[in-house]
């Protein structure tokens, strides 16, 4: 990054507006509950800081992004925000820098004191970018309010980073509410790392087998630790198959609600080097191949995961349920235990996305609506609008939804939360 860039940057997004006063969900570095009993998470697709940043007009871009956050954030209370992959468009960094965008996506985080927790994707692992290197500047801005971690030990290009689990708690006593679990599906460029012939080393773009290993193994300990199953929610970059599967049967736009102007890409290719273009870059060639299946199984298999949030795909945001009543022929397994799957709102300046508004993923939380499966979420956007509105529950899927209560701006009382 051009150091005037960086500085011009800083100094046009660090007066940013106060956010509502209400209850915080944090007490000493933890997640908790409000004492009203939500827990409310902002998820940040596809942020693409430093895309082209060799450009004059690269840092007006992320300038943008950095508004859209804080837009975002004036019109929600917020307990936990989730950077949900490609953070930055790590083809476009030089080595000696490239963290350094951190600083300014979570500048408005850090000046809300809000924590967050990431889960990187594609485009945060290349050639100069480390995703190790990301969470490592996340942890030294953010102290004790990054909690992106990594759980899952072996080398960054073949079990990724961002494998984690975070807690969140009942307010007022250690009592485990709800797990949220982060997952890597990789993807991009080996770090530092070429072929004999000088070319790039594609990573596999799919949750690596060593990684489900531990997810059903940690699943099991904490089963077996606080003798109960616990409701939970996922987060990983790119979307499972089962999504690609779905979208090719037709998405519903009364039933389904959301943009659905992309074909689906998704996790499990397999990729080669098959050189380089005209330009000088290398190309990958890939094809679905089924490495994301053993995940896939495993969170079929996950008792009480409610929901799992993917981005990538930067014109599409609907949510699907995983059922037996609508099986998935390409897909194994082809029914899902009724998981809900949800794509998020391209939020990002950088990277492709036409004249669709920027905007973010809602998802609350009620303490007393987990028993009964539900959950709610909506997009908001740039310009302060919702769409996408709605509750998955045990009708998603059945029930129909209007233009004006998808918009609905807030969120809905407790009777229309439970369906």
């Amino acid at each position: 990054m051009k150091r005037e860039h960086f500085l011009w940057l800083l100094s046009t997004t660090a007066n940013v507006s106060a956010a509502p006063m209400l209850i915080s969900g944090r007490e000493n570095g933890d997640l908790f509950f409000s004492l009203d009993s939500k827990f409310r998470i902002s998820v940040f697709e596809d942020l693409h800081f430093g895309e082209d940043e060799w450009t004059d007009w690269a840092p007006e871009q992320d300038r943008k992004t950095v508004q859209v956050i804080n837009s975002i954030l004036d019109k929600e209370h917020v307990d936990l925000a989730v950077l949900n992959g490609d953070l930055v468009t790590g083809e476009n960094l030089y080595l000696e820098n490239g963290t350094h965008y951190i600083d300014l996506m979570v500048a408005p985080l850090v000046n809300r004191s809000i924590p967050w927790a990431s889960a990187y994707g594609n485009h945060d692992i290349d050639i100069n970018s480390s995703s190790r290197a990301l969470m490592e500047r996340e942890k030294a801005i953010g102290r004790n309010l990054s909690h992106t971690n990594s759980m899952v030990k072996g080398k960054e290009a073949e079990v990724g980073t961002s494998n984690y689990y975070l807690p969140v708690y009942l307010s007022g006593r250690k009592s485990i509410e709800l797990l949220l679990w982060f997952f890597d599906s990789k993807g991009g460029w080996a770090y530092q790392d070429r072929t004999s012939e000088g070319l790039k080393v594609p990573t596999a773009d799919y949750v690596n087998e060593e990684v489900v290993k531990w997810f059903s193994e940690t699943k099991k300990a904490i089963r077996d630790q606080e003798k109960r199953v616990i409701p939970s929610l996922a987060f990983v970059h790119i979307p499972v198959y089962a999504t690609a599967d779905f979208q090719d049967a037709g998405i519903d736009p009364k039933k389904e609600p959301g943009i659905n102007e992309e074909v689906l890409g998704v996790q499990g290719n397999k990729c080669v080097n098959k050189g380089r273009d005209k330009n000088g870059n290398d190309e990958k060639d890939c094809h679905y191949a089924g490495g994301d299946t053993p995940f896939m199984k495993e969170l079929v298999a996950t008792e009480g995961l409610l929901a799992v949030f993917s981005g990538h795909d930067h014109r599409v945001d609907w949510c699907m349920k995983w059922t037996a009543t609508k099986p998935l022929p390409h897909t194994d397994p082809s029914t899902g235990n009724d998981i809900h799957l949800c794509l998020g709102r391209h939020t990002g300046y950088g990277g492709y996305a036409g004249e669709i508004p920027r905007g973010a993923r809602q998802i609350l939380v009620r303490q007393q609506n987990l028993r009964e499966k539900s959950v709610e979420t909506w997009i908001r956007l740039e310009d302060g609008s919702v769409s996408g509105h709605v509750v998955l529950n045990t009708t998603y899927g059945q029930d129909s939804y209007t233009a004006e209560q998808t918009s609905h701006d807030g969120a809905w009382d407790d009777a229309k939360a439970r369906g």
